[in-house]
C-alpha cells in the first residue's frame, strides 16, 4: 500500500513538473531564450496551474458523461449482432476514431518535417502523446484494475495534458510577442527602460527576473523585478469606439 501511495505521488509530481517545462518551452520558443536557465522547480510548477485547469475540467465533465452513458460490453455486442441503427453506428464511431487517428498522426508528422529547430515540438508533442495514450489503453499491463472510463480519463491527463500546455504556452507566446497586440510597456529605472524611440513589452515576471521584449531589436530584456511600472498601450481609441458605434447604427436604420 505504501509503494502505491509513493508511486502514485511521484506520478503526480512529475506529470506537474513536466507539464510546467511543456507549458514553458512553449511560450518561450517565440524568444529563442532557454527559460530553464533562469526558474527554480516551484516556477516551473506553478506555471502549469491555470493554464492546466480548463483542461482538467473539460475533460472531468466529458467523462462522468460518458460513464453515465456507458453499457457493458456484453450488452454492447448483443446489440450489435441484433444489427440495425446501432450496428451502423458503432462501425461509423469505430471508422471515424480510425481517421482522426491516421489525420492527427499525418498533421504531427507534417509538422516535424515543416518547422525548424525547437518548433518542431509542435509536431513531436502530440506525435508521442498519441502514440503513448493508445499504448497505454491497448495493453493490459498498465490500470488493469481500473474501470475502462477511469482508465481513459486517467491515460488522457497523463499523455495530453502536457501537449496541450505546450500548445497553450506557445499561443500565449505569440501574442506576448507581437508589438502590435493590446499589452503593457515596461518603465522604470531599470537598464530596459521603454522611451519613445524603443518600448520594452512586458513578457512575464518569474521569480525576481522581469523579462521585456524590445520592439526596436526585438530582444529580450531580462532585469531584476522591482521599482518598475506598467503602461497599458495598442489600446482602442474612444474615437474608434464612436466611428464603430455610428457604422452599426446606420446598418441598422438601412436594414428596417
Amino acid at each position: 500500500m505504501m509503494n502505491k501511495k509513493l508511486d502514485l505521488t511521484l506520478i503526480i509530481y512529475g506529470l506537474a513538473l513536466f507539464s510546467g517545462i511543456s507549458y514553458l518551452w512553449g511560450f518561450w520558443v517565440n524568444f529563442d531564450v532557454n527559460i530553464l536557465s533562469y526558474v527554480a522547480l516551484t516556477d516551473i510548477v506553478k506555471a502549469s496551474v491555470y493554464p492546466a485547469l480548463p483542461a482538467i475540467g473539460v475533460l472531468a465533465i466529458y467523462s462522468a458523461m460518458d460513464g453515465f452513458n456507458s453499457i457493458s460490453k456484453e450488452k454492447r455486442e448483443e446489440m450489435v449482432n441484433e444489427g440495425g441503427f446501432f450496428k451502423g453506428y458503432t462501425y461509423f464511431v469505430k471508422y471515424y476514431a480510425i481517421a482522426i487517428f491516421l489525420l492527427a498522426i499525418s498533421n504531427t508528422v507534417y509538422l516535424i518535417y515543416t518547422e525548424e529547430g525547437y518548433f518542431k515540438l509542435k509536431g513531436f508533442y502530440p506525435l508521442i502523446s498519441i502514440v503513448l495514450f493508445y499504448y497505454i489503453i491497448a495493453s493490459k499491463k498498465y490500470l488493469s484494475s481500473m474501470s475502462i472510463n477511469s482508465k481513459v480519463f486517467l491515460v488522457t491527463i497523463i499523455c495530453f495534458l502536457p501537449t496541450y500546455l505546450f500548445n497553450k504556452g506557445f499561443e500565449n507566446g505569440v501574442l506576448a510577442s507581437d508589438h502590435s497586440a493590446q499589452g503593457f510597456y515596461v518603465v522604470g529605472k531599470m537598464y530596459c527602460n521603454s522611451n519613445k524611440d524603443e518600448k520594452f513589452r512586458y513578457i512575464s515576471v518569474i521569480g525576481n527576473k522581469l523579462f521585456s521584449y524590445s520592439s526596436k531589436s526585438n530582444n529580450v530584456c531580462i532585469t531584476k523585478a522591482e521599482d518598475f511600472q506598467l503602461v497599458k498601450y495598442n489600446l482602442e481609441k474612444p474615437q474608434d469606439k464612436a466611428t464603430a458605434k455610428s457604422v452599426a447604427n446606420k446598418s441598422l436604420k438601412q436594414d428596417k
